[in-house]
């Protein structure tokens, strides 16, 4: 039997003939997973308890779901029990002990902050144990080091070297710290708490209803009377499927079960569909309404609407996709592949009378955001109204499984993501108690010469690596605490320099060598994993100048006079368009290493600041063009 992250768990119950200790955990799993999720979708509408009681109820779920389905020892929850099972038993029993023991005296533990008692602090440290512990099981070893290496400088802060010595902190006066609205339980997990957990529901209720296989049939009938159909299919359909549900990786799985036989089936290697497949889905990160847990803790931390991370989003997230279509486009037209025929194609007019509905939801979310509801009663009609909508189709309707395997694949979902704000908090605490934050924005302007160039440099290095062992979420909650503060100090807009953290985070996931969505695309294209990786990421290299502009060009994120965004917006399309030129070595013939490297160029200053280096772009770009035009004309003639 497949484990808790192939299977549901109340699915696994159904299919056991007899009663055992396997059959009894999944039934515990499930009732958990259904009471966290309802539980936080009631107090969306009807209002939260104390803050801190109500994310401690969310870290305890989590903590609960995380420690029984990442066993010690074991690979699933429904394996053979060992030793290590009761180590496993002792850490659930700590969780609940450190719950109860909180909200029992939730308004004495307050009133002793700064003062902790001897049994605040004894709780508090096995809060941080579990914490760290149950982060190395769901999130990875990178994060479980960096978070050590944080708590080990701030107890120990005079032992280190240069820019890192400090004065060290009483373990203490770290836990009172840490076990509060300043770490553990602050910012991000708030964010999750309050409304990201809505939103996977409202993903997975969408899954569950089949809304994927009407977005897949929709793009097929789009993008498949084009050139390369098959892969603008798998572009759109990861556009429209991604912009709802969050997660590079369950794109791929979602999306590219259909759409990698289909761009197989008419001449692409196993490699280069899983890899088209794989910057399809990652995009999806980046495509509103929803656009992952990441967008969302972002506008906790720029105390913005919800909406206005949306506003931002859209232009970025079209230029990604046309400098998608765009490769695919001339890559295909340097193969040679033909559209396909119109016989074939799913019909358009049937498929959007049969799930079009579905997208209402998607149009009611967006609406309840624009006039002014908060995010989380956004979220919470947004899931209600699309619940409701499921029962206009037959094919559609949600029943009781159904929405028991939404609310299982939602609680599921939110173990790793949670556990990742909750160990970030641990870093945001530690910066607060050693000061580093501010010592480490001088060290990393001294190291960059004062140059913003290198700075956004080394951010994007610094992102790539540690995105090779953690999710989007814990990449990007890091940067947030040690080198957005640096940007910001160097005049950096603050929606430019979240935004700038947001695509490095994201795109990680076509980076190699940990590559995470290319290697679930080379799975189900039975590629090779590392080839399909170096493939996404030569594919989707504008991911990886997108982000500059939002630094050079700040009105592509709609920062600025309507004016000044359009012209972004042409810089934006120009510098992308030169950019799948200069990859794919096609526009209307082949091009030669000369006419690639000036294609090349024209991104590069386009993207430069200065308007000297903007115009000699245009003209290079207009010269592309024309000659281009003048090859169509004589090739036409002969």
């Amino acid at each position: 039997m497949k484990g808790p992250r192939k299977t549901g768990f109340f699915a696994y119950v159904i299919a056991q003939d007899k009663v055992s200790p396997g059959t009894v955990v999944a039934a515990f799993l499930s009732i958990v997973s259904v009471f966290m999720v309802v539980y936080f979708l009631v107090t969306a509408n009807n209002g939260t308890p104390v803050a801190i009681a109500h994310r401690l109820l969310f870290v305890l779920f989590i903590m609960i779901l995380g420690i029984v389905t990442y066993p010690v020892g074991r690979k699933n929850w429904n394996d053979p029990y060992n030793v290590w099972s009761i180590y496993d038993g002792i850490c659930i029993l700590l969780a609940i002990a450190c719950c109860i023991y909180y909200i029992g005296d939730l308004e004495g533990w307050q009133l002793r902050m700064f003062r902790p008692s001897q049994t605040d602090t004894l709780f508090g440290t096995i809060m941080i144990f579990l914490v760290l512990d149950i982060t190395r099981r769901t999130v990875g070893m990178t994060m479980l080091c960096v978070v050590g290496f944080f708590l080990l400088h701030t107890s120990f802060a005079d032992r280190f070297p240069g820019f890192l010595k400090t004065a060290p902190t009483a373990w203490v006066r770290i836990v009172d710290i840490l076990v509060s609205e300043q770490g553990i339980f602050s910012e991000p997990v708030q964010s999750m708490a309050s409304y990201i957990i809505l939103f996977l529901l409202f993903g997975t209720i969408l899954e569950e209803s089949g809304a994927g296989r009407y977005f897949i049939n929709i793009a097929y009938a789009i993008g498949g009377r084009f050139t390369a159909g098959p892969a603008k299919t798998a572009a759109i359909s990861s556009a429209l499927f991604g912009s709802i549900s969050g997660s590079s990786v369950s794109n791929v799985v979602s999306t590219g079960c259909f759409t990698i036989p289909l761009m197989k089936s008419i001449g692409y290697s196993s490699e280069e569909a899983g890899a088209v497949e794989a910057v399809a889905s990652t995009g999806g990160n980046y495509m509103p309404p929803v656009m992952g847990a990441v967008a969302f803790v972002m506008a906790q931390y720029l105390k913005v609407p919800y909406i206005k991370i949306v506003q931002y989003g859209i232009l970025p997230a079209l230029l990604y996709y046309v400098a998608l279509l765009a490769y695919i486009h001339f890559d295909g037209k340097k193969k040679g592949l033909h559209p396909m025929g119109s016989e074939g194609l799913p019909s358009l007019k049937k498929n959007l009378l049969e799930g079009g509905h579905l997208i209402l939801a998607l149009v009611c979310l967006v609406v309840f955001l624009i006039f002014g509801y908060t995010t989380s009663m956004g979220a919470f009609w947004g899931v209600v109204v699309l619940f409701l909508l499921t029962f206009l189709r037959k094919d559609t309707r949600l029943g009781p499984r159904q929405v028991l395997s939404a609310m299982e694949k939602t609680a599921r979902t939110a173990i790793s993501v949670g556990m990742a704000c909750a160990a970030a908090g641990i870093i945001i605490g530690c910066m607060y108690s050693s000061g580093l934050s501010i010592s480490l924005s001088s060290i990393i302007i001294k190291a960059a010469g004062g140059s913003l160039f290198i700075t956004l440099v080394y951010t994007a290095l610094f992102s790539l690596v540690l995105g090779c062992g953690m999710p989007s979420v814990g990449v990007y909650l890091i940067l947030v605490t040690t080198i957005i503060p640096t940007l910001t100090t160097m005049g950096i807009n603050a929606v430019s320099a979240h935004f700038f953290a947001f695509y490095f985070a994201v795109v990680s996931n076509i980076t190699p060598p940990v590559c995470v969505a290319a290697f679930a695309g080379a799975a189900i294209a039975e590629g090779a994993p590392m080839k399909t990786g170096f493939r996404a990421f030569i594919i989707g290299s504008a991911a990886y100048v997108i982000p500059f502009l939002f630094i050079y060009h700040p009105a592509t994120l709609a920062l600025g006079s309507l004016p000044e965004i359009i012209v972004a917006a042409v810089d934006g399309l120009i510098a992308v368009l030169s950019l799948a030129v200069c990859v794919s070595g096609y526009l209307s013939r082949k091009l030669n290493v000369v006419e690639r490297s000036v294609a090349f160029a024209v991104c590069i200053l386009i993207v430069w600041p200065y308007l000297i280096s903007n115009l000699i772009a245009y003209g290079l770009f207009a010269a592309i063009m024309a000659f281009q035009v003048a090859a169509m004309v004589k090739a036409k003639r002969a």
